[in-house]
């Protein structure tokens, strides 16, 4: 536990100082955010902010996972880490809480962008309580460290790394609904946003607290757990096989 700690505050100062990830995780909402609030009619709700706020969080937990491994390997210190007596799990899960920290700063910036554009802090207007929107959002953002610890075992064994990284990054967000409702998709793309836990916990922004908004969450929570568990065992066996092989370097 102490090493992940250590890996979150160490590779949070490095996305913190880093120009690239922090406008990323500023200016991505922001784009989205105004997008959505001009096809409204100007009006920012709650569901916009938060869902531009994800996007941020998405794409900040896809460049930041994969640079994080990327430079240990362009440095040379990913060597270092297969070869330690630690696992690979501990600093890979911390470096993927470090992005979806950065994430926070999205929906952070989302939510003062319409404050000051749309002279909105975000009504609901129908679209949910905005309590269980919150906790949905944090739902979403466990799911999101839970597919980094998951990615984290390919970026470890291949160099395109960054290049997954920007094919990944809006198919994933369309078809889970983040900013635009999934139910508008063509159903089989539908269904692929249903096999992650991001595509559960979009839908839940939608819904007021009850049964319904507590079932899909606890789906959403059920694959976090999933994605988790398989990639611990994934970046185990890489670990394992690293070592075995001494092949990390030609990869």
């Amino acid at each position: 536990m102490r090493l992940a700690v250590a890996a979150w505050l160490l590779q949070l100062r490095l996305l913190s100082r880093s120009p690239f990830f922090v406008w990323m995780a500023l200016l991505t909402p922001l784009v989205y955010c105004s997008l959505a609030a001009m096809m409204s009619g100007g009006h920012a709700s709650t569901r916009t902010i938060i869902g531009a706020g994800l996007m941020g969080a998405w794409s900040t937990t896809l460049f930041g996972a994969a640079e994080a491994l990327f430079m240990q390997r362009f440095s040379g210190t990913l060597e270092l880490l297969v070869g330690g007596p630690r696992s690979l799990v501990a600093p890979v899960l911390g470096f993927s809480l470090a992005t979806v920290t950065l994430g926070v700063y999205s929906v952070g910036a989302a939510w003062l962008w319409a404050l000051l554009v749309f002279r909105t802090g975000g009504a609901s207007g129908g679209a949910g309580d905005a309590g269980a929107m919150v906790i949905a959002a944090v739902v979403a953002m466990a799911g999101l460290v839970a597919v980094g610890v998951f990615l984290a075992a390919l970026y470890v064994v291949t160099r395109k790394a960054m290049e997954l990284t920007n094919i990944l990054e809006y198919p994933i967000w369309l078809i889970c609904g983040v900013l635009v409702p999934s139910a508008t998709l063509w159903p089989p793309l539908a269904i692929v946003g249903r096999v992650l836990p991001l595509g559960w916990a979009t839908p839940a922004l939608d819904l007021p607290f009850g049964t319904d908004w507590a079932a899909t969450l606890g789906v959403s929570l059920l694959l976090t757990a999933g994605y988790f568990a398989a990639g611990v065992v994934l970046l185990r066996r890489v670990d394992a096989l690293a070592r075995v092989r001494g092949t990390l370097r030609l990869r």
